[in-house]
């Protein structure tokens, strides 16, 4: 029987400039030597270091899951953004991600945080993108 593989869906790296340490060189190092298939990198409120990881990740032989940890509108209290993990699907997934974490640090900051406006869910469509919200 083999060993069930875990892969993280939640990980902060370096590039998470207010609580990541992790280096992403050691990140898929270690992924590599516990066998695991895939890893998802979530850095709080950008994607700084997706190219690095995606490249990183697949000398390793492991599939780059691409996302970002966010900060979205709440409905009801617009002074209290709530945390929210979006994962990429495909590549309309990857340019939406990039277009909403643009905008939200040009256009829509927060006491210093990128806040992804909850109406550009469905003004642009959610297409290519897993939502995980159980922070």
């Amino acid at each position: 029987m083999s060993h069930p593989s875990y892969i993280h869906l939640r990980l902060h790296t370096e590039y998470s400039l207010s609580d990541g340490i992790l280096r992403i060189k050691d990140l898929c190092r270690a992924a590599s030597e516990d066998q695991m298939p895939a890893i998802a990198v979530t850095d709080l409120g950008n994607l700084f270091g997706m190219v690095k990881f995606f490249k990183e990740a697949r000398k390793y032989g492991i599939k780059p899951i691409i996302g970002c940890d966010i900060w979205v509108s709440a409905a009801k209290h617009a002074d209290r953004p709530s945390r929210l993990i979006l994962l990429v699907q495909n590549k309309n997934g990857y340019l939406r991600l990039c277009d909403w974490v643009s905008r939200s640090h040009l256009n829509n900051q927060k006491e210093g945080k990128p806040v992804l406006d909850r109406a550009w869910f469905e003004e642009d469509g959610t297409e290519g993108l897993i939502a995980l919200s159980g922070g």
